[in-house]
């Protein structure tokens, strides 16, 4: 029996993934090998780059690769699926920017149509 190699994805996995899509009837040995290989390259090649950013080196953190996804254009199809981290205070200062402009853009709004309805009036 031989035995796997460390990191290596389990082939069956990748399988049940390629099948779920509609567009794929049939899939090959072959085709399912490729897929394997080239998601395990793809994680090792995004963990080395995530690794660089640490310190130490020692720990690679959600927040290493994170910043990896959002400083390279190549990882951009990941930044809705894995933000850049973010403490509550720092969101709380978002959402209050965001409902302070929320605020500001209804009040123009709402200024606008009182200053239209005057001008129907006369």
């Amino acid at each position: 029996m031989t035995s796997k190699p460390w990191g290596a994805l389990p082939l069956s996995r990748i399988n049940t993934i390629m099948r779920s899509s509609s567009d794929a009837e049939h899939i090959g040995k072959v085709s399912s090998h490729m897929m394997t290989k080239a998601a395990e390259l793809f994680i090792k090649t995004l963990t080395k780059e995530g690794y660089r950013l640490t310190k130490n080196g020692k720990k690679l953190d959600y927040k290493h690769v994170a910043e990896v996804v959002n400083r390279d254009d190549r990882y951009e199809f990941l930044k809705d699926i894995m933000p850049k981290k973010i403490t509550v205070a720092e969101y709380k200062k978002i959402v209050a920017k965001q409902q302070q402009d929320d605020a500001t853009s209804s009040d123009d709004e709402s200024g606008s149509e009182s200053s239209t309805d005057a001008s129907d009036k006369e």
